[in-house]
């Protein structure tokens, strides 16, 4: 309809209008949607990674101190202690999870070029499409198999694999629904595939961290005896007798009656945390090692700590308790 001097009537106006707010509208919401979708997966993802960090600094942690001989419960340790332990080792998991989506968005970018380039009846389009799953279900064996290898790197990835071939076995499913003759999955069926899958990949996302954390812990716990002289000195006075019985430990008096101090070489310190220190002596050994518990703010008691290369603490000349106190 047509106004006066081919000016549009205001009613056209009007829907116009409407219709392209309408339109914009549209695209506002999408586009909040989209960016919804997106914050959804980031904090999805954070909180997923959270949760690896604290279970792989635990499992650590846990492996380490029952080879050591403590209950790991024993040291107390926080949501932060676990995190701050594991968040330079428990990348590499990611790392190696994002290098195979790379490789993976190599592949499928040149596969869907060469399919758009030649079509889906072209040979090496066809037979990638019909038979990648066989590639996946071979990879999952080889997972499998790496399971009785035995190495330190194959108990730590072969969870990492199995999970691998589950996505591609995932993906093979998506191009053979491009073939003339393939019959694709009911919605239903579809749905509870990729949620199956979802849920087996986590599972071995952190399956892996935990033998990695488990070789870890292993490491640290054997490698422990040769790193007990590089560990932090600890020298503990106080107005009390603790009463410190461990190999390599020196008490001695320091003053005279009222005044006088118990003083305690030969510690050195395990960890921090719980508000307490845990500290071994010089003479730990796997065989006889002694975990000394002691408060961090207790009242009395006074940590020094020393940094001696050249052992120069141990021509301090300290009475003993005996002469002290006579």
């Amino acid at each position: 309809m047509t106004g006066i001097g081919g000016i549009p009537p205001l009613d056209d106006v009007d829907e116009a209008a409407d219709a392209d707010g309408g339109q914009d509208a549209g695209g506002n919401q999408a586009l909040r949607g989209g960016m919804v979708k997106a914050l959804l997966a980031v904090l999805v993802n954070v909180g997923v990674l959270t949760a690896l960090l604290v279970y792989f600094g635990w499992v650590r942690s846990d492996r380490m101190a029952t080879l050591l001989g403590i209950d790991e419960a024993i040291l107390g340790m926080t949501v932060d202690d676990y995190v701050r332990r594991s968040v330079q080792s428990v990348f590499i998991l990611p790392v190696l999870a994002a290098a195979a989506g790379l490789v993976w968005v190599g592949f499928d970018q040149w596969f869907q070029r060469r399919r758009a380039r030649l079509g889906d009846d072209e040979r090496i389009v066809q037979l990638i499409a019909r038979w990648l799953w066989v590639v996946a279900v071979g990879l999952f064996l080889v997972g499998i198999v790496m399971v009785f290898i035995g190495y330190a790197a194959t108990y730590v990835l072969w969870p990492l694999v199995c999970a691998a071939g589950l996505l591609l076995l995932l993906y093979s499913f998506g191009l053979r629904a491009h073939l003339t003759d393939s019959v694709g999955f009911a919605p239903l069926t579809e749905g509870v595939l990729r949620g199956s899958i979802a849920v087996l990949v986590a599972v071995g996302l952190f399956w892996s961290a935990t033998n990695f954390a488990t070789v870890q812990g292993t490491e640290l716990a054997r490698e422990f005896p040769q790193h007990v002289a590089s560990l932090p000195s600890v020298e503990v006075d106080s107005v009390e007798p603790l009463d410190i019985v461990a190999p390599g430990v020196e008490t001695s008096c320091l003053g005279e009656g009222r005044d006088i101090r118990y003083h305690y070489r030969g510690l050195r310190l395990l960890e921090s945390t719980g508000g307490n220190y845990f500290l071994i002596s010089d003479g730990w050994t796997p065989q006889y090692g002694v975990v000394v518990v002691l408060p961090i703010g207790a009242e009395g008691l006074r940590y020094s700590f020393v940094r001696d290369v050249s052992g120069d603490s141990r021509d301090a000349d300290y009475p003993p308790c005996e002469e002290a106190t006579s």
